[in-house]
């Protein structure tokens, strides 16, 4: 039964995932009628402070369930002259940071506390929808979670895995020149990894790295 919350958020997120693509779907089809003749692949770079909520303990011995983290974004995407746009996103990102306090004899007098570090790098398809200013996205596919520990008495540890995840973004652009922009871009990641959601409100520069 304790499964049940993360089956039924998985089937939500997973519903909601299959909605957007088929609202792709439909804009591209009628893409037709607003045409621009020029292709382009565009660069995006954000950087984001991020609250993250974990379902579950964020790092091994810690208590808390939220933590302050941020990271640095790049999607570079191919824009056909129509609505969509299509490419690969990846970056770094610091989900949480934290201070373990050493437990057993000798703790605080012989032994230090251990320092956890919890990162990931997305490595993610990412699939959007501009028109005029205004661009909507979703990145899909792996994470790749760093665990690192280091303190105490004993050698570091680090660890590592893929998790799937899903990472929605929509920004606002602003023109900066002719071929770069600047706005605000929201970003929600949600991986199943600890059950983690995160919210980061971000800046993005965009620019038109190529046309043709």
């Amino acid at each position: 039964m304790a499964l049940c919350p993360g089956i039924l958020l998985c089937g939500a997120v997973m519903r909601f995932v299959h909605t957007v693509i088929l609202l792709f779907i439909a804009a591209e089809g009628l893409a037709q009628t607003f045409v621009d003749s020029t292709y382009r692949v565009e660069l995006t770079l954000t950087a984001s402070p991020a609250v993250s909520v974990f379902r579950n303990a964020s790092i091994p011995g810690a208590a808390h369930e939220t933590a302050i983290g941020g990271g640095g974004f790049v999607r570079a995407l191919w824009h056909p002259g129509r609505l969509l746009s299509i490419g690969l996103m990846s970056g770094y990102m610091l989900i949480n940071e934290d201070e373990i306090p050493a437990v057993g004899p000798g703790a605080g007098i012989l032994q230090n506390n251990y320092h956890a570090r919890l990162t990931a790098i997305p490595l993610q398809v990412a699939i959007s929808m501009q028109k005029h200013n205004l661009d909507i996205g979703i990145g899909m596919g792996p994470y790749l979670m760093l665990t690192n520990i280091e303190g105490g008495n004993s050698a570091p540890a680090s660890g590592q895995r893929l998790e799937l995840g899903l990472t929605f973004f929509g920004s606002y652009f602003f023109s900066a020149g002719s071929n770069v922009r600047i706005g605000p871009e929201l970003r929600v990641l949600y991986l199943r990894y600890r059950g983690i959601l995160s919210w980061m409100p971000s800046c993005s520069v965009r620019i038109d790295a190529l046309r043709y």
